[in-house]
């Protein structure tokens, strides 16, 4: 996988994301009915024992704050695109979101992150027990909503291996990244190929889906996955620099957090692979005792001086260009192709 840095991308004209945000959102809340319908009758199937801490973490109680649904709306927006059974496609895309939940609710417990989504983490809520439970128990209720009567066989089993396999490629991206925290300097193929499975794997699972809900042949299969996979990759990118140098009250996840626990994420890792003041400070950061809380500040403001934050955008826009030059290759409506450009790049710059 490339492993070389772009310069730093030029600033878009002034106006142009806030109007790319508001297309993007509104393209998402086309979308956000329907999987919070699909979650919901998904829940039905839940024991009684894990129904509310299922519920809560799925953001289904009154006054939730939803995630964005973005695996579950590339999975109906790409079926939509190929002229897929709606209804069908809704099924595949329900079972995307709860294998991406039931990975939250682990990763809040691997990282100690007390808050998703603007409230209290699922094992922060419930108990650490319960947490674990009920995340197994989402993992287990996505492949019970694939082996549904009423899904045709040929879409049910087509379905099953294409998530099985991302979700065990997730699985060991995950693990890669639980062996990297606090490990010497990684360098930055490895971590791209960490990023590929923990991230790049299920939004690709969420978009060859799609295609697959609409009876695809295996060709434009293979083609839906390539473009999610490589869009989950700009998706991580972003995500970690959020995670340093983002908003928390916009984000609603702790800021700051990678860094204290000597997270390899990007910021990080391109701050240990620098020369001077830069390197030295980020690998003390390693070393007992460690950055606290308190440090924070002074080094988030060492890494935007030392230019980490743009290094972090400049990458992540080459990754987005390479998601939309895959999705340029897609046999979707007019449409629906210039939907998804509009989330791509939306993806690409987002705050949250």
């Amino acid at each position: 996988m490339p492993s070389e840095e772009p310069a730093t991308m030029e600033a878009r004209p002034e106006g142009l994301t806030e109007g790319l945000a508001r297309a993007a959102q509104e393209l998402l809340a086309r979308y956000q009915e329907r999987v919070t319908s699909g979650l919901e009758r998904a829940c039905a199937l839940l024991p009684t024992e894990v129904a509310e801490p299922g519920r809560y973490h799925l953001g289904l109680e009154e006054g939730a704050r939803p995630g964005k649904a973005l695996r579950p709306t590339l999975t109906m927006l790409v079926g939509e695109g190929l002229g897929a059974d709606q209804r069908v496609a809704a099924q595949l895309a329900a079972a995307v979101q709860l294998v991406h939940d039931f990975s939250l609710a682990h990763d809040d417990i691997v990282d100690e992150d007390r808050a998703r989504r603007g409230q209290p983490a699922l094992w922060v809520r419930y108990g650490l027990p319960t947490a674990l439970n009920t995340g197994d128990a989402l993992l287990t209720l996505a492949f019970q909503l694939l082996a549904a009567r009423e899904l045709d066989p040929v879409v049910a089993q087509r379905a099953s291996a294409e998530l099985s396999r991302a979700t065990m490629e997730m699985v060991a991206g995950q693990q890669a990244d639980i062996s990297g925290t606090g490990a010497p300097f990684q360098g930055l193929p490895a971590y791209m190929r960490m990023v590929e499975l923990k991230t790049g794997a299920l939004m690709g699972a969420a978009t060859a889906l799609g295609a697959i809900a609409a009876g695809a042949g295996p060709d434009t299969v293979s083609a839906c996955e390539a473009f999610g996979r490589t869009l989950g990759i700009a998706f991580q990118l972003r995500d970690d620099a959020l995670g340093v140098f983002g908003d928390e009250a916009v984000t609603g996840k702790p800021v700051g957090n990678d860094l204290v626990r000597g997270k390899q994420g990007l910021p990080l890792l391109l701050a240990l692979g620098g020369n001077g003041h830069l390197g030295s400070a980020a690998r003390s950061w390693l070393e007992p005792p460690g950055l606290g809380p308190r440090d924070l500040p002074a080094a988030v403001a060492l890494l935007r001086e030392g230019g980490v934050a743009d290094r972090c955008q400049g990458l992540t826009t080459t990754w987005t260009e390479k998601a939309l030059n895959a999705a340029a290759r897609l046999p979707l409506q007019e449409e629906v192709a210039g939907e998804i450009e509009v989330l791509c790049r939306w993806l690409g710059e987002r705050a949250s």
